[in-house]
């Protein structure tokens, strides 16, 4: 999701919050109510908005804790769509590759994995996870290398939906700032008035807005309009304040991809000397595969 779009959507769910605002909203996002039934209304847009930082304007860090990630395997084209030459079933379809290795517990801590940390489906049915040599209906999970051992061999066709944490991911941040034009219509203009009050004290109040939202400044508050006969006599304000939004995406770059064992061949090189020319002679030994 673009950022731009995505500090709309923060706010909406932050505004939405039962009790927050009084008199509560019916609609708010970014579209404009088209009847009465709709009322009250916020609507949400930007007028301005450029984004900041250094270089591209786009951060990255290295993240460790616990990242839910969920990897589909279609069982008839057991591939990756970046890596179509590498197959991720084995040939007794038993061993499945995942995309990522450095698998943890869903707290973040290492040890065995368990029913909670790890859930395994194959076209719907679940699979139960054990840390030893598994039967039928069962998996057992490799942590550190992203593959799982089922018990009798998968199916030619269907999905494997394998839900894990991941230990250490990628967080990009792309910083935002700019004008954020908010509108308040209602039946009333005591409705609206008292609407654009709570919104006010909402957006004050630093500690309970959104994450990534860090400033939310109020710059104007307009007059309550006239009533728009289109849309039942309603009322409406507009409001502008200036913020700064950081959006972040975690992305599991950093967690260890795909893990494959790679042909190596070594040459190994004799050297010896000519005892009666004294030249240096360097022969090549025979290939070692490994």
């Amino acid at each position: 999701m673009a950022p731009e779009i995505a500090v709309i959507d923060a706010l909406a769910a932050y505004l939405a919050t039962p009790g927050l605002l009084l008199p509560a909203p019916l609609r708010i996002g970014a579209a404009e109510p088209a009847a009465a039934a709709e009322l009250p209304a916020i609507v949400l847009s930007l007028e301005e908005v450029h984004r900041l930082g250094a270089g591209l304007g786009e951060r990255a860090a290295l993240v460790t804790g616990a990242l839910a990630v969920q990897a589909r395997i279609d069982l008839a084209n057991p591939v990756l769509p970046d890596e179509p030459g590498f197959r991720l079933l084995s040939d007794d379809r038993r061993t499945l590759v995942m995309p990522h290795g450095g698998w943890v517990k869903a707290d973040g801590s290492s040890g065995l994995l368990a029913g909670a940390d790890l859930q395994v489906s194959v076209s719907g049915d679940a699979r139960s996870v054990v840390n030893a040599a598994p039967g039928p209906g069962e998996v057992q999970p490799a942590a550190p290398v992203g593959t799982l051992l089922f018990g009798t061999p998968l199916p030619a066709a269907g999905l494997v939906l394998a839900t894990y944490f991941l230990g250490q991911w990628e967080r990009r941040a792309t910083p935002l700032a700019g004008l954020l034009r908010i509108d308040v219509r209602a039946a009333s203009a005591a409705d609206v008035v008292a609407l654009s009050a709570a919104l006010a004290a909402a957006l004050d109040d630093a500690a309970a807005l959104p994450r990534g939202l860090r400033k939310v400044a109020l710059g104007r508050v307009g007059s309550v309009g006239a009533p728009v006969a289109e849309l039942a006599a309603s009322r409406g304000r507009s409001l502008a304040c200036s913020f700064e939004y950081e959006h972040e995406i975690n992305r599991p770059d950093s967690s260890g991809g795909i893990i494959r064992r790679i042909p190596i061949t070594t040459r190994l090189a004799v050297t010896t000397v000519d005892r009666a020319s004294g030249a240096i002679v360097t022969t090549q030994a025979s290939e070692v595969d490994s």
